[in-house]
């Protein structure tokens, strides 16, 4: 009988064809929803480029003049002495390291991809330290993402720092950080925990507050990974240790530091946003989310994969916390506009670019800043300028803008030394550098200040002391070795014609040193609308222009006169020609103005200024209305600063 026909043949196909069914429909069930490795990896790529780009977008787009002013008001030099007066604090090692680097600002993309490498670099440390799947790579960013926001959100507190190395310091002190949790619980022993801590215990005095952080890091780490048939009395001295080391060590080394109070000591290496009016602890919020959160690392599960709920709640965090930094970081970004204006102005004035200055001024979109309007006038006098040019800007004085925690500004802290120099007033410009510097510490910007106001007075050991010192900086060391020769031979400064300006005006003005009760442009404006020179254009020049800032017609009329003298041969500016036409109107008593030759264009303008502003007021508007609707047509006229220019508060 064929074994294909029989019934118990039968019976085993049948069973085998229903096992095979069975087995076909096993094989096509639906997968649960899981994050595997190569998920993993995908999701860390994808928040390590999240970084990159938000780190790029906010510190080269946005803020690359913020980086270039923060090298400028930042110090570091090579001399022995500099690293000795860093390590004066707990932390001072981290201060000399983040000085050093926040040099590399001077070209803002180079500065800014050393740092946002270093917030990378801390990430995958991190990552390594904590024993942290790449899955939570989005929860190891929320450190970076608040260095970021601390790099961001300094505003004017740019020059109210007192301590050196800000900019890069939380930066230093987050991977140290990392490298030492590295070292105490990744690379020695558990046989060696104790002296791995101990270890990590005695970098306070280079670490500071951060040593600190990562003894508090590893008692975490002691607590979560203790094995579960360990004594509690073992447990417990384990868990503790780093804890009671956190607690004490700052009181151990307390007694080397004869600057630093005792209740500063477990905060050292925090920066301190102090002025003589403020202290704004709000913006410490970033360094301390920083140093907290690291503390959760430990305690996220440790599967290699992740299914269902799970793997929904990974993909979940990680869109939220990458939406949460872009929100975070857009917010606390200060984008006020004068803001940064005021720092491109300020470098184009250092560097003598005036019609890059001037192309800044008039792409303003409000009002200026007073700082930004002597500026403009600084340029404007030294292009030869300002009686054709100086209302064609906008001059109303806009205050600068106070973010959050109101702080006052005082421009004698900002900008007033380089305004005083280019006003020949050295001995102002040197007192105020020397002010700021014992209270916020030296720094590049006021290095160069007082090397050229030491030069131009012909102080050559002081010039050539200075030199010396930016002779060891990373890039200001071809600018001083280019002004050198001049402290070896001071006829030489005649070849440089970046100083003319400025000696012709200190010539003729004298170097007394009287008082400006810090109101740097009020003194400016006294001053000169009250000085009367006929021995220097240039200096009568800026007497005339000051007087017509002051709207004094008493003060105007011999300053016009002697100007109208020394260029007798020359087309007298349209500027000048309209503040004579107005204050021969509004008093004839005080000069006879029939006879001078106004251009009649000058005359035209006035009338129809006058017609216009008439019968705007007829029509019921108050004088601010009647100004903002002129200022289109004649906001470029003496006419309407004179009527409108009002209320305008100096700081």
């Amino acid at each position: 009988m064929n074994k294909k026909n029989s019934p118990r043949g039968g019976v085993a196909s049948a069973q085998k064809v229903v096992h095979t069914a069975s087995h076909t429909t096993t094989k096509t069930e639906k997968k649960p929803f899981q994050i595997g490795k190569g998920a993993s990896i995908g999701i860390a790529l994808a928040v390590s480029l999240c970084m990159i780009a938000l780190g790029a977008f906010h510190l080269i787009v946005q803020n690359s003049d913020t980086l270039y002013m923060a090298q400028s008001q930042s110090f570091f030099t090579t001399d022995n002495t500099f690293l000795q007066e860093c390590m004066h604090k707990p932390g001072g090692f981290i201060g000399w390291i983040a000085s050093f680097l926040t040099q590399f600002f001077y070209i803002p993309m180079l500065g800014a991809s050393i740092m946002i490498s270093m917030w990378l670099a801390s990430m995958w440390l991190s990552k390594w330290a904590y024993g942290v799947k790449m899955a939570w790579m989005a929860i190891l960013s929320i450190p970076v993402v608040c260095l970021l926001v601390s790099t961001i959100d300094v505003g004017y507190w740019i020059y109210y720092m007192k301590q050196n190395g800000y900019w890069f310091y939380g930066t230093v002190g987050y991977f140290v950080t990392n490298l030492l949790v590295v070292v105490g619980h990744r690379i020695l022993k558990r046989k060696d925990r104790h002296l791995a801590v101990i270890l990590v215990a005695i970098t306070y005095p280079f670490a500071g507050w951060y040593s600190l952080v990562a003894l508090a890091h590893l008692t975490i780490l002691a607590l979560v990974e203790s094995p579960a048939d360990r004594s509690a009395f073992k447990k417990a001295l384990v868990t503790l240790f780093p804890l009671i080391l956190a607690c004490i060590t700052p009181w151990l080394f307390h007694r080397l530091y004869s600057g630093t109070r005792l209740e500063d000591a477990w905060t050292s290496g925090l920066f301190c946003f102090q002025s003589d009016q403020l202290t704004s602890s709000t913006r410490l919020i970033p360094f301390y989310i920083m140093a907290a959160v690291p503390l959760i690392f430990p305690l996220l599960p440790k599967r290699n994969i992740f299914k269902g709920a799970l793997a929904g709640v990974v993909y979940a965090v990680t869109i939220a916390l990458m939406a949460g930094a872009y929100i975070w970081t857009e917010k606390r970004d200060f984008q006020d506009y004068n803001y940064h204006a005021e720092m491109r102005m300020y470098k184009a004035a250092d560097e003598q670019d005036w019609d890059k200055l001037l192309d800044e001024m008039g792409s303003i979109p409000g009002d200026a800043s007073r700082q930004m309007v002597l500026l403009k006038n600084i340029a404007l006098l030294n292009t030869g300028e300002m009686g054709s040019k100086m209302f064609k800007y906008n001059n109303m004085g806009a205050q600068p803008h106070n973010d959050f925690d109101s702080l006052k500004i005082h421009m004698v802290q900002t900008a007033a030394p380089l305004i005083y120099y280019y006003h020949g007033k050295t001995n102002f410009a040197s007192r105020w550098c020397i002010e700021n510097s014992v209270e916020f510490g030296y720094d590049f910007d006021n290095l160069k200040i007082l090397t050229r106001c030491a030069l131009v007075g012909g102080e050559m050991k002081l010039a050539k002391k200075y030199l010396s010192i930016l002779s060891n900086s990373l890039f200001y060391r071809d600018w001083a070795e280019r002004l050198m020769p001049i402290t070896k031979n001071p006829k030489l400064i005649k070849n440089y014609h970046e100083f003319d300006t400025v000696r012709e005006l200190r010539d003729h003005m004298g170097s007394v040193l009287d008082g400006d009760n810090g109101l740097c442009e009020m003194y400016l404006l006294n001053y000169f609308s009250n000085t009367y020179r006929k021995d220097s254009k240039l200096l009568q020049e800026l007497t005339l222009n000051y007087a017509m800032v002051q709207k004094d017609i008493q003060l105007f009329w011999p300053r016009f006169l002697a100007y109208a003298q020394l260029h007798s041969d020359e087309e007298m500016p349209v500027h000048y020609q309209e503040a004579a036409y107005l204050y021969g109107q509004l008093e004839p008593q005080s000069m006879n103005t029939s006879r001078m030759p106004f251009d009649s264009k000058i005359i035209e303008r006035y009338q129809g200024f006058q017609q216009l502003s008439q019968s705007l007021i007829q029509t019921g508007m108050d004088t601010p209305a009647v100004g903002e609707a002129m200022k289109s047509s004649y906001g470029d006229t003496f006419y309407w600063f004179y009527f409108f220019s009002r209320n305008v508060h100096s700081y």
